[in-house]
């Protein structure tokens, strides 16, 4: 056997058992937006919840557009934000539904996306 052969044949050994021992993550449910529930997204929340928009905090706490990305246990932890949230009645902030009073949530709004959002956590959870 060459040299280089038994080097590297150890590295390969640690890499195959490595993969026994740590298993790959669980891969993500698949999240999904019904009709209304991506009608309210649209309208009142990917404004600034999204990977192009201006408000930096914003896009900290959340990004519709990458949320079917995210590994299972961020997306739990997104949806039970969301739930939060909706719970507090913090979102959109005071300081936006001052500015533009048509993007504060109404209560038709804010059911479906506690509804949505409690379902997933619940499906995430399984």
């Amino acid at each position: 056997m060459k040299k280089s052969s038994l080097v590297l044949f150890p590295i390969l050994v640690l890499a195959v058992l490595s993969m026994a021992v740590y298993p790959a993550p669980p891969k993500a449910k698949s999240v999904k937006y019904s009709k209304k529930v991506d009608a309210v997204i649209k309208a009142k929340c990917f404004g600034c919840h999204n990977s192009e928009g201006k408000a930096k905090k914003a896009m900290a706490k959340l990004k519709w557009d990458e949320l079917t990305g995210l590994d299972q246990a961020e997306q739990l932890e997104k949806m039970k934000n969301i739930v939060g949230v909706l719970e507090k009645g913090s979102m959109p902030p005071a300081r936006m539904v001052e500015k533009k009073p048509e993007m504060k949530l109404t209560d038709k709004e804010t059911a479906i996306l506690k509804k949505w959002s409690a379902k997933y956590s619940r499906k995430l959870s399984k």
